[in-house]
C-alpha cells in the first residue's frame, strides 16, 4: 500500500507565522503528524521540498524539519532517529531519496542549500549500510552534465562537501578509494578560475570538508601540486568569501599534510604576508590563523618527537620576517577594544600568534621585538602621544618575553 502524501504547505507556513497562537498550533500539528504517522510525514515533507510550485518558505522549512529528524547531538537520541529511518519501507526510502536528488536541480538557492544538508544526513545513515549506492554516482553525473547547469553544480558541490563532513565523523571507511578520488576530482574542478563565484565558493568549502580523504592524492606529486595550486589561486580571488574559504582550506591542509608542504612554504609565506598587509581584515585574520596553525602543528611535533614525522621548522624559518609584521599589527588595536575580550581583531590575533611563535622558536626570538619596543617605548614620556596600540605593543612584548624567559633589554 502506497504511503499517503499530505499537503502540508499551509501548516508549514503557519509554523513561521508572526502570531504566536497560530505558530504554536501549527508546530503542534507537525509534531502530532510526525508521531502518529512517520512514513506519511516523511513522504509529505520530501514532496513539499521537491515541488517547485510551492513557495520557498514552506519548502525550506520542510527540508529543515527533515534534517532535524535525522540527527541529534545526543548520541542516544541520534541512534533512535537513525533506527526510525532505517525501519521505513524500502520503496518509500527510494522515493524520498530520488526526490531529494531531484530537488538539487531546482532554481531556488535556499531550497537547494537545505536539501544538500538533508541528503548528507540521509547519506550518513544509508551509505555505511550500503543502502544508497546510486547517491555518489548521481551527484557526480550532475557535475559532468553538458551543458553545465550552474545552480545544480553549486548545489551538488555543497552536497558533496556535507557528505564528506558526515563521513569524516564515521569510524569505518564508507566511500571506496575510487569514489573518494572521483569526489575530489569533481570538487577541485569546481574551484577553477573560470567557474562562477558561487560554485567556486561551494567547491572550496567542499574541499575543506573532503581534504581528510585526500591522503593518497597528497602522496602523488602532480595531484598534490594541482590541489595546492587551485587552493592558492583561490586566495587571490576578487571575491572575499572565496579568499576566506581558501585560507580556511589551507589551515586544514597544514594540519593534515604538514610533511608534504616544504616545497610550497615560500609561496604560502608570500600569500599570507600579502593578505596580512594588504587585504581586508576578515582575510588578514585567516592569514594570521594559518601561521597559528603552523605553530600548533610544530608544537605538537616538538612535544612528541617522531622519526617518521619530524618537525621541519617552518615557523623558525619565517620568524625573522614574520615577527616584525605581527608586532606592527599590535598597533592596530582600536581604542576601547582592550576591554572587550570578544573583539577578535588583528591586534588580538597577532598577539596570540606571536605567543605561539615564541613557544616554537624560543631563544632566537628574544632580540626580534627590540626594534619595535624601542619605537614605541619613548612615547611613555609624552602622554599626549600615547595610543592604545602603543600600550598594547609593550604589554604583549612583555608577555612574549615572559613566555620564553628572555629579556629584550628595554626594561
Amino acid at each position: 500500500m502506497a504511503t499517503q502524501v499530505m499537503d502540508v504547505t499551509q501548516v508549514l507556513l503557519n509554523a513561521q507565522h508572526q502570531d504566536t497562537a497560530i505558530r504554536t498550533e501549527a508546530e503542534g500539528q507537525l509534531k502530532s503528524f510526525q508521531e502518529q504517522n512517520f512514513p506519511s510525514f516523511v513522504a509529505s515533507l520530501s514532496a513539499e521540498l521537491l515541488n517547485s510550485a510551492k513557495v520557498a518558505d514552506s519548502r525550506r522549512l520542510a527540508g529543515l524539519i527533515m534534517k532535524n529528524m535525522l540527527d541529534a547531538k545526543e548520541e542516544a537520541r541520534k541512534q533512535e532517529m537513525h533506527l526510525r529511518w532505517i525501519a521505513l519501507d524500502h520503496s518509500l526510502k527510494y522515493i524520498v531519496r530520488e526526490a531529494l536528488l531531484a530537488t538539487l536541480k531546482t532554481d531556488v538557492p535556499d531550497v537547494c542549500h537545505t536539501c544538500a544538508m538533508v541528503i548528507a544526513k540521509v547519506a550518513a545513515i544509508d551509505l555505511p549500510r550500503k543502502e544508497w549506492p546510486e547517491a555518489i554516482p548521481t551527484l557526480l553525473s550532475n557535475m559532468h552534465a553538458q551543458p553545465p547547469v550552474t545552480g545544480t553544480r553549486q548545489a551538488t558541490l555543497e552536497t558533496l562537501g556535507y557528505i564528506c563532513e558526515e563521513m569524516a565523523n564515521i569510524s569505518q571507511e564508507v566511500l571506496t578509494p575510487e569514489e573518494v578520488n572521483h569526489v575530489l576530482t569533481a570538487v577541485v574542478s569546481g574551484m577553477g578560475e573560470t567557474e562562477p563565484n558561487e560554485s567556486r565558493l561551494a567547491a572550496t568549502t567542499a574541499l575543506t570538508n573532503a581534504i581528510e580523504f585526500a591522503t593518497h592524492n597528497f602522496k602523488i606529486d602532480n595531484e598534490r601540486n594541482y590541489i595546492m595550486n587551485v587552493v592558492c589561486q583561490g586566495t587571490q580571488s576578487s571575491e572575499i568569501r572565496i579568499r576566506i574559504a581558501s585560507f580556511e582550506c589551507l589551515h586544514a591542509i597544514m594540519g593534515l599534510y604538514y610533511s608534504k608542504l616544504p616545497a610550497y612554504m615560500t609561496e604560502l609565506y608570500n600569500i599570507t604576508v600579502r593578505a596580512i598587509k594588504e587585504d581586508q581584515e576578515e582575510v588578514s585574520l585567516q592569514a594570521i590563523e594559518f601561521w597559528s596553525t603552523v605553530c600548533d602543528t610544530e608544537l605538537d611535533l616538538l612535544d612528541s618527537p617522531s622519526p617518521e614525522l619530524p618537525c621541519l621548522h617552518f615557523t623558525k624559518a619565517a620568524s625573522a620576517h614574520l615577527v616584525p609584521i605581527l608586532l606592527e599589527l599590535l598597533t592596530k588595536q582600536e581604542e576601547g577594544s582592550e576591554q572587550d575580550d570578544t573583539n577578535w581583531g588583528l591586534s588580538m590575533a597577532a598577539g596570540t600568534c606571536l605567543g605561539l611563535v615564541a613557544r616554537v622558536v624560543e631563544d632566537p626570538i628574544v632580540p626580534m621585538p627590540t626594534p619595535m619596543a624601542n619605537k614605541f617605548f619613548p612615547t611613555f614620556f609624552n602622554p599626549v602621544s600615547i595610543s592604545m596600540g602603543s600600550f598594547n605593543v609593550v604589554r604583549i612584548l612583555d608577555n612574549l618575553l615572559q613566555i620564553i624567559g628572555g629579556d629584550a633589554g628595554f626594561k
